[in-house]
């Protein structure tokens, strides 16, 4: 942990870590913001995650039900965490890049299932 309060590590290190899935809910007021921005949302929320290491790695970001095709999808926000990515040489990649690489990942990352099970449950 650095003074910053950020967690540095690789992308590669990233990616291999095992994330659990510590919360989600829906939020109607993202939701309305959502469709001031012309998002085809019906749903909107956020869910939030963790590492089992220590330092605790945290990963949250915002996601949206789209009303046409009915899937979940990455909303358009910052993926918000305590983690600031470095390049090999162990320099950091900045906010901006960082950001991009975790929004690029979660495209990948088994989220979606997990989220919309959560959210089953706690209706």
């Amino acid at each position: 942990m650095s003074p910053d309060g950020y967690i540095r590590m690789q992308f590669a290190c990233l990616a291999k870590l095992p994330l659990v899935h510590l919360y989600s809910d829906s939020d109607p007021e993202y939701l309305q913001e959502l469709k001031a921005q012309t998002v085809s949302a019906r749903i909107a929320g956020f869910c939030e995650w963790r590492s089992e290491i220590d330092p605790t790695v945290s990963l949250g970001w915002s996601w949206f039900i789209h009303s046409q095709s009915d899937r979940m999808m990455l909303a358009p926000d910052p993926v918000r965490s305590n983690v600031m990515l470095i390049d090999a040489q162990g320099y950091d990649l900045g906010q901006a890049q960082t950001a991009n690489l975790f929004y690029a990942w979660l495209g990948e990352f088994e989220w979606r299932n997990t989220v919309g099970g959560f959210l089953k449950q706690s209706c």
